[in-house]
């Protein structure tokens, strides 16, 4: 239990004792951590100090919240390795888990003069946008913003139907080879509407993942940036390989 005389802050305490519960898999990984209000009763302290004890773990990885849903224990992180072939269906297929995504918005812009560099083509030319939500086993795992030429892909909106794998789609109806050329990764935290997306907390650290990819004969296809959860991913980079 808990000594409120001992000199030790109280959610220092409790945060212990949370540690050694998951260390000893009371609580397992992925199972729902006791809410605030029930470890406030079972342990007779505030909210704030439960919350507080709560936050400690979160630091740690050692928990995640999920908006709505509440805390839970945090399960080895997921590999998924960044390559010249990457897809997110096969990668996370093979490590034994259930991807799915999401498209949350599809609209076109002008390319401007950023876009415009990375996809080789003309300022005022217009540029299909996705914005896709990726889930593994249910759970939000990252955010693509994804950019494409609207010549190159006409129509690409009437393929895309439920979960889809977006290079499945470009080598089915256009006959195009996706293939990653280069990848810049950045550390951030995460902004309000990161949170709103993948059901995180401002202390989750973002790993933001900017990548072009060709098509077979050296054309530019995709400029992409890619948000991963930092408490649920393990990235590695393999350029040399065709590692799916």
């Amino acid at each position: 239990m808990i000594n409120k005389e001992n000199g030790v802050a109280c959610y220092q305490q409790l945060s212990k004792i949370l540690i050694e519960q998951i260390e000893k898999g009371i609580f397992k990984p992925g199972s729902q951590l006791a809410t605030e209000i029930e470890l406030s009763k079972r342990y007779r302290l505030n909210r704030h100090t439960v919350r507080q004890a709560i936050e400690r773990l979160e630091d740690e990885g050692l928990v995640y919240k999920i908006k709505g849903k509440g805390t839970f224990v945090a399960d080895y992180k997921i590999p998924y390795k960044v390559s010249k072939k990457t897809q997110f269906t096969t990668s996370i297929l093979d490590v034994g888990l259930n991807p799915d995504a999401r498209l949350i918005d599809y609209y076109e812009i002008s390319a401007g003069r950023e876009l415009s560099k990375k996809l080789n083509i003309s300022a005022s030319d217009r540029v299909i946008v996705l914005e896709i939500l990726r889930f593994v086993n249910k759970v939000p795992f990252c955010h693509t913003t994804s950019f494409l030429s609207s010549k190159n892909f006409p129509g690409l909106r009437n393929f895309i139907d439920g979960s889809f794998s977006l290079y499945g789609l470009l080598k089915k109806h256009y006959g195009v080879d996706a293939t990653r050329a280069s990848s810049t990764f950045e550390v951030s935290m995460p902004e309000s509407s990161d949170m709103d997306m993948l059901n995180i907390s401002p202390k989750v650290p973002m790993l933001a993942v900017k990548s072009i990819s060709k098509d077979q004969k050296g054309g530019m296809v995709e400029y992409c940036i890619t948000k991963f959860r930092g408490d649920m991913c393990s990235v590695s980079v393999d350029f040399n390989g065709e590692g799916r």
